[in-house]
């Protein structure tokens, strides 16, 4: 499993920027570009939740769900979960707070919850090995981009044409990044649909 340390290894020998002594970008830098394409890659292919820990209020109709750290959303509630098949209930979040709709309200028993998180890479990672390629793409458009802003404020070091270089990688990087988000979409898709890679937490 990669980790943040061998990302950050994979970026920098794509951006071709391995001399430990005249590093362009900085670890910080680095990790922070990383940082941004973890993110988007969350929205385009967050990672599939099922949680059955969350207990309802009896006779009440909100559900507290602020256990569910670096949510991204909601898809599916399930209550009661002594009924098989378990039933969907329609309801509506506002912050930590799910509610239920249509006068249903809880019983003080547990329900299932289908839930979309942001995914991580630390010192642990919950991208799948087969996706890596696509981080490391994106902390160099990200990174790229960063240093081709920077660029404008140092007109007089290297000229314009610097600056032209930097836009030009960057856009090529992101182009290259946003279609493989859309691929990986696409199948991930498929899936919520099925509910093939619905994971317990």
């Amino acid at each position: 499993m990669t980790t943040l340390t061998t990302m950050r290894v994979n970026v920098r020998r794509d951006l071709k920027d391995e001399d430990a002594g005249n590093y362009r970008w900085t670890n910080d830098e680095i990790d922070r570009a990383i940082e941004k394409a973890v993110l988007v890659y969350s929205e385009y292919c967050p990672l599939m939740q099922l949680d059955a820990t969350i207990v309802t209020v009896d006779q009440d109709n909100t559900v507290d769900i602020s256990t569910l750290t670096d949510r991204i959303d909601v898809l599916k509630v399930e209550h009661p979960i002594d009924e098989e098949p378990y039933p969907s209930r329609r309801f509506k979040v506002w912050g930590d707070v799910l509610t239920f709709q249509d006068g249903y309200v809880g019983d003080g028993v547990e329900c299932n919850i289908y839930w979309l998180k942001k995914h991580t890479l630390s010192t642990a990672s919950t991208i799948p090995t087969a996706h890596d390629h696509i981080i490391s793409m994106g902390a160099v458009a990200f990174a790229v981009s960063s240093q081709a802003q920077y660029q404008v404020n140092l007109a007089n070091t290297g000229g314009q044409k610097v600056n032209k270089d930097y836009n030009y990688w960057a856009k090529a990087a992101f182009e290259a990044f946003y279609d493989q988000l859309q691929h990986v979409k696409s199948y991930n898709l498929k899936k919520l649909v099925t509910g093939a890679l619905i994971a317990e937490d």
